[in-house]
């Protein structure tokens, strides 16, 4: 049985020239936009509201910013992501701010724009080395901690690298 995953391992063909890298930086876009509204949601519910509804209101409002900050990729979370990588066999991977590098499966509804690209993302497993994976315990809490869903905007990789995974991603995926 061994010897048979080993040579369907060793049959698969090569999809790609050559594998997809991207290294992931944070967007100022992203983040300034971000500065942006919350300032104007902030005085909006100051100005509005009673104090402490205006209080509630912020509160509730700074812990949907913190929850939306651990879902961004290139930020200092342990768990954010921080590169993604496509091999030649068309396998994507990739890896968290804790250096550990996950497998992953592209689900159909991911949406490649030229502006942007909301990769949604499922059955993260964990890999040992570049050909093993690990069972990873799953409890709730980390199954809602790790990344569903990626925006990718031009600014955060390098624009050739950023091109040839859109391409791959509305061409390649279907093989």
């Amino acid at each position: 049985m061994l010897v048979c995953a080993t040579r369907m391992i060793a049959m698969k063909k090569a999809i790609l020239s050559s594998e997809i890298g991207l290294r992931l930086r944070p967007s100022k876009f992203l983040w300034g936009w971000w500065w942006l509204f919350s300032i104007l949601v902030v005085f909006s519910l100051v100005d509005c509201l009673p104090p402490v509804w205006a209080a509630l209101g912020v509160l509730a409002y700074l812990l949907a910013c913190v929850w939306q900050w651990t879902q961004l990729p290139a930020t200092r979370w342990p768990w954010s992501v921080q590169s993604l990588r496509v091999d030649v066999f068309g396998q994507m991977t990739l890896t968290d701010k804790r250096g550990q590098i996950w497998s992953l499966i592209v689900l159909p509804d991911t949406v490649v724009h030229p502006a942007c690209i909301v990769l949604h993302i499922s059955a993260l497993a964990l890999q040992a080395d570049a050909s093993t994976l690990v069972q990873t315990p799953s409890t709730p809490m980390m199954r809602w901690l790790r990344p569903k869903r990626l925006l990718i905007l031009s600014d955060q990789a390098d624009t050739q690298a950023l091109q040839a995974l859109r391409v791959w991603l509305k061409w390649g995926l279907r093989e």
